[in-house]
C-alpha cells in the first residue's frame, strides 16, 4: 500500500536485517523487518529530526498517544491470508480486528523507513510509501521493514467505504536532553473513522472485521499505468477493479 513513491537504493544499508529477538505479529512475512519504531536514513538530517518534534498552530490539536497506549505486537490485530477468491487481495494479508474497536480510537502506528523525497532516497517501486511530512520533504516507507499496518487493504472491491484512516499524531519517545525524560514527536497512525454526524459510523470496527482505509484514487490510477507498462494483467486486473468500485 502506498499513496507516495520511494526509491529503493540507498536505503538497504541503513535498515536492521533480522527481527532481533522482537516478538512478532502471527503470520508475518518472514522477508520483512519487524520494527517497534521507526528506522531512519543517512539522508534525513538533525534538523529535520529536530522539527518532528515541533507543534504547530495547525497541529496543535493532533491527538498524543502515550508510550503505555502503544504494544508490539498490537493485542488490538491479527494478520490475516485472505482467502475469498472475490477479494481484491487474494492469497495475501489482510489486518482484522481483535476486538471492538470504537469510532475515533487510536488502532496502531504505521512505521516504516523515514527517508527524503529526493529520488537518490526514495524507492519508485515500493507500494508501502506514505507521506510523513510535505514541508520536511519526509515519507515513511514499509517495504522492507514495519509493522502490521503494512498489511492495511484499501476498501475498494472490498467493502461500501473504509473503516479507518491515516492521521497524523504525535507519540511518546525517550529522550535523554529534557528533564522529562521524554518528547513528542509526529507519528502518522492508523485511527477508526470517526462516528460522523449522523452517527452512520458509530458502530466502529467490530471484532473480527477487516480494517480497510483509502489509498486513494490517486494511487490506483499510477498503479494502473505501471501495470500496463509493465504488461502485469494481475496488476492491472486489481487496479481497475478498485478504480471501478
Amino acid at each position: 500500500m502506498s499513496p507516495t513513491a520511494k526509491s529503493s537504493s540507498t536505503l538497504a544499508a541503513d535498515r536492521p536485517s533480522t527481527h532481533s529477538q522482537q516478538q512478532v505479529p502471527s503470520n508475518w512475512p518472514e522477508d520483512i523487518t519487524y520494527l517497534t519504531d521507526h528506522t531512519y536514513s543517512t539522508a534525513v538530517t538533525a534538523d529535520q529530526r529536530t522539527a518532528l518534534t515541533r507543534t504547530g498552530s495547525a497541529d496543535a490539536t493532533w491527538t498524543q498517544i502515550p508510550s503505555a497506549s502503544i504494544q508490539a505486537p498490537t493485542p488490538l490485530l491479527e494478520i490475516l491470508t485472505i482467502t475469498d477468491n472475490n477479494h481484491p487481495a487474494a492469497g495475501q494479508r489482510g489486518l482484522f480486528a481483535t476486538q471492538h474497536l470504537p469510532p475515533d480510537s487510536f488502532i496502531c502506528l504505521y512505521l516504516g523507513h523515514v527517508h527524503t523525497n529526493t529520488m537518490s532516497d526514495q524507492d519508485p517501486h515500493s507500494d508501502y510509501d506514505l507521506n510523513l511530512d510535505h514541508d520536511l520533504g519526509l515519507s515513511v516507507d514499509a517495504a522492507l521493514s514495519g509493522n502490521e499496518t503494512r498489511c492495511t487493504n484499501d476498501y475498494r472491491g472490498i467493502a461500501e467505504r473504509p473503516n479507518a484512516e491515516f492521521r497524523d499524531c504525535y507519540v511518546q519517545v525517550p529522550c535523554a536532553k529534557r528533564s522529562s525524560g521524554t518528547k513528542w514527536e509526529r507519528r502518522v497512525a492508523i485511527f477508526v473513522l470517526s462516528a460522523g454526524k449522523a452517527g452512520k459510523r458509530k458502530a466502529g470496527v467490530r471484532a473480527g472485521e477487516e480494517v480497510l482505509v483509502s489509498y486513494g484514487k490517486g494511487y490506483w490510477e499510477g498503479r494502473k499505468a505501471v501495470a500496463s507498462l509493465r504488461r502485469d494483467e494481475e496488476m492491472l486486473r486489481i487496479a481497475q477493479l478498485a478504480l471501478d468500485s
